[in-house]
């Protein structure tokens, strides 16, 4: 009966208070099962590239040799604008955002730069990202009326707990702040865990990662939520396998950032993340930004179709990753793309100049590491690099720990010294533990 007390309670509120949420979360679900998604996905790329020529001052000018005739973009021609890179994002905020914009309408977000160059933009509020994570949730059989529980790096105001509340009652939401992590706070947790028995546990992948470590490591139990939502960072096969033991539950891998925050998820098969190809338009080119084909290592080019605020066109997040025309067996009508496993920006530099780019690295750990927690590369001012690692409890790691040095060094072809060294946790740089921390000037 409390269950559906909270879904009636939570249908009126979401259709008198925020009914343009509820009409976007229906529109998005028509669209999705009575359209072709390739065709609806082209219609808004065309709208959208032709409202941003008339309306934003950078894009008529980056554009205005390319496009002839604006009122039709074919794919041919959408293939042929120049890519959004980031150093042009970080000097062009004030062209870019679009004539008449209305500020109420707009929220404004600048990323960590704990990956590379720091940039700010503007999120479309008109368009609500929320009737998207309500679909992702449906995915796991979670209705978005049932208790939560998050994970977040800091610890939020009084007066934001407070409105939240509010604002998501009769459901009950609750929080961990990352930073404020240690026993006690995790055993509260727990015991708020335990009482309103969440369907859902969100936040970003380390943080909910050391959550997990902590449960394992005293013993503690928690009950189990339907899944158990990560993002922000590359997530490892061993890290899912700590957390799901952890949690006992499913670990769902979802895509996107601070420019875009849904990009693509994973449904309860894990075979791969569904793009969100009515929300977004994924590329992936080589180095002079041609397309690769399936299965190949790629960057990716990002366009938020939803974004008419301050648009972000073929945006060169820079982030790797592979796509793969292999259908899922579920009924998602969405394209199927891999984990991303690395930053374009991030890798380790070599005297001789060659790098050896992240996700290599990440993969090269994927198939190493098994008695190791976390694990970090500090690259020194003089090329030399430092393997920090942090050992599960009661486990010799020797073994793993020389099998990684020796795949290091012939990867990096015996140019550089390479150091383990056992250490307690790994570096905090700009609110997240990144693989690789350079002390080399770019």
């Amino acid at each position: 009966m409390a269950v559906n007390f909270k879904e009636i309670i939570y249908s009126i509120k979401t259709k008198l208070i925020k009914p343009s949420l509820y009409n976007s979360f229906l529109k998005n679900e028509r669209e999705l099962l009575n359209g072709n998604i390739n065709d609806l996905n082209l219609k808004k790329r065309q709208a959208l590239v032709n409202h941003a020529v008339k309306n934003s001052s950078f894009y008529g000018n980056k554009y205005a040799e390319v496009l002839d005739d604006v009122g039709f973009i074919s794919p041919e021609v959408f293939l042929k604008l120049p890519p959004l890179t980031r150093d042009e994002l970080a000097k062009n905020f004030k062209t870019i955002k679009v004539n008449g914009v209305q500020k109420w309408h707009t929220r404004k977000v600048t990323s960590s730069g704990s990956t590379g160059l720091a940039v700010s933009v503007l999120h479309d509020l008109r368009f609500p990202t929320t009737s998207l994570q309500w679909r992702i949730l449906n995915w796991w059989g979670i209705k978005p009326y049932e208790n939560q529980a998050f994970i977040y790096r800091y610890k939020r105001s009084l007066l934001k707990r407070i409105g939240n509340t509010i604002l998501w009652w009769p459901t009950k939401r609750i929080f961990l702040p990352g930073a404020e992590m240690n026993l006690i706070q995790v055993k509260k947790f727990v015991f708020k865990i335990n009482k309103l028995k969440p369907a859902l546990l969100q936040g970003y992948v380390d943080v909910v990662y050391e959550f997990a470590l902590f449960l394992l490591d005293y013993n503690l139990k928690i009950h189990p939520p339907k899944m158990v939502w990560v993002t922000s960072a590359p997530l490892l096969e061993n890290q899912r396998k700590i957390m799901e033991k952890a949690f006992g539950a499913p670990v769902c891998d979802q895509y996107g950032n601070t420019e875009v925050l849904l990009i693509a998820a994973e449904c309860p098969n894990q075979t791969g993340l569904h793009i969100l190809q009515d929300a977004v338009h994924i590329e992936y080119v080589d180095d002079h930004n041609v397309p690769v084909p399936p299965n190949v290592t790629g960057k990716i080019l990002i366009t938020d179709l939803n974004n008419y605020a301050f648009p972000l066109i073929r945006y060169e997040v820079g982030d790797r990753g592979q796509y793969t025309l292999e259908q899922c067996n579920c009924d998602i009508p969405l394209p199927i793309m891999f984990s991303v496993k690395g930053r374009q920006s991030v890798s380790l530099e070599l005297p001789s100049g060659l790098r050896i780019k992240s996700e290599h690295l990440h993969l090269l750990f994927e198939k190493q590491i098994k008695t190791i927690r976390e694990i970090q590369l500090l690259q020194k001012k003089d090329y030399t690099v430092e393997l920090h690692y942090v050992p599960q409890l009661n486990v010799t790691t020797t073994h793993e720990i020389n099998s990684m040095v020796s795949s290091l060094v012939q990867k990096t072809r015996n140019e550089i010294t390479i150091t383990p060294i056992k250490v307690t946790t790994v570096r905090v740089f700009k609110n997240k533990k990144p693989l690789i921390i350079s002390e080399l000037t770019r």
